[in-house]
């Protein structure tokens, strides 16, 4: 076979999952168009490794409805999402060779996982997470859309009035649950006679961010069909969200999927180009925000300053026990190749640890405990 043909074999995947007729009907703008459509470097490298996701996907039979929808959507971060599930386990193929997987465990309360690693006595169950922050004219933009679907078939002309806060407790409810809700009380609404009538719905958090909503419906004069509905965004409480933030709250979702018991388990947090995670973040939402410690002695004389860790770390003795490690999974794109990098910081408080030396000589970077009092990198 010359080499024009091994490059189409190459991609055989690629092009029957993303035929031309898919592709001419996403919109031109997405980036999942421009990665099947501009010839550049970057973009062949990527395809490239989408057929190579495709396969895997083949070979363990993933590609239900639920994952073929995500992977052919338009929207960037779904996309995304679901691609970085399929990179993180084709990098444990490379790491330990192919069947090293088992895919769908069973989490807690009926939740499943990505996969389980099937590489030591007991099989390490894993748990994948994209983080995607945004500024918050994003965030607003996407809640506006989010919220607009799950209302846009009601029949009701109204107004939606959307106060964005700050990360905090409420019920999560999810879109159908939400939607019944509007639908019963937006038929309650008497506009001819209640005019001053306001309506006050459940607070509503966004799943992706765990901002929390307070949303108020207003209501309007009856006007054609095609302007029935409006939704508003005001500026409310909201704040830019830092990394470390998004960092916990991603943890946070994925340990309420982890299995009870004595599995190991990981949690592998994908970072995108548009939002590096650092050491120093992952150290501050692991082992605790950096700090520092003077002490004066009783004669007057300050003490040279010395780093701490404050107590507000994902790793505690007395809580978050279930998890025995967390990774990093990293990617850097160059126009000859993508780098992809995995880091893992063990959790020195966990009641069922993960051995560190199956990833030894593997070339993941790994942080575990020393002692009782410290942590060091080992390769």
């Amino acid at each position: 076979m010359d080499g024009k043909g091994e490059e189409v074999n190459k991609k055989e995947h690629l092009k029957n999952f993303y035929h031309d007729d898919f592709t001419n009907l996403l919109p031109e703008d997405s980036r999942l168009h421009k990665i099947l459509t501009v010839d550049l470097p970057q973009t062949e490298n990527l395809r490239i490794e989408i057929n190579n996701c495709l396969e895997l996907a083949h070979r363990y039979t993933l590609l239900d409805a639920d994952l073929e929808a995500r992977l052919r959507s338009p929207d960037g971060q779904i996309w995304q999402s679901a691609m970085n599930e399929l990179r993180v386990a084709l990098q444990f193929e490379n790491l330990f060779g192919t069947n090293c997987l088992r895919w769908h465990p069973q989490g807690r309360e009926k939740k499943v996982g990505e996969f389980e690693l099937l590489i030591a006595d007991m099989p390490v169950f894993i748990e994948v997470k994209s983080i995607f922050p945004r500024e918050i004219e994003e965030l607003e933009r996407r809640l506006k859309d989010k919220l607009f679907k799950s209302v846009e078939n009601i029949p009701f002309p109204f107004a939606l009035d959307i106060q964005v806060r700050e990360i905090g407790d409420s019920e999560n409810f999810s879109i159908s649950k939400f939607r019944q809700f509007l639908k019963c009380e937006l038929s309650k609404i008497d506009y001819e006679n209640n005019e001053e009538f306001q309506l006050k719905l459940p607070n509503y958090r966004d799943p992706s961010t765990g901002t929390l909503l307070e949303i108020e419906i207003l209501p309007v004069s009856p006007k054609p069909a095609q302007e029935s509905s409006y939704i508003g965004c005001v500026g409310g409480e909201a704040r830019f969200i830092h990394n470390e933030d998004y960092i916990r709250h991603s943890l946070s979702k994925a340990y309420a999927q982890l299995p009870k018991g004595y599995q190991p388990s990981l949690v592998i947090l994908c970072s995108e180009t548009e939002f590096p995670i650092g050491e120093r973040n992952m150290l501050n939402v692991v082992l605790g925000t950096l700090a520092y410690r003077i002490y004066r002695h009783s004669n007057g004389t300050p003490a040279k300053a010395e780093s701490i860790r404050k107590p507000d770390g994902f790793f505690r003795p007395d809580r978050n026990r279930q998890l025995s490690a967390i990774g990093l999974f990293a990617r850097k794109y160059t126009e000859e190749s993508i780098e992809q990098t995995l880091e893992i910081y063990h959790n020195p408080f966990a009641g069922n640890p993960m051995d560190y030396t199956i990833f030894r000589e593997k070339g993941v970077r790994q942080l575990t405990k020393k002692n009782d009092r410290e942590m060091e990198w080992v390769d």
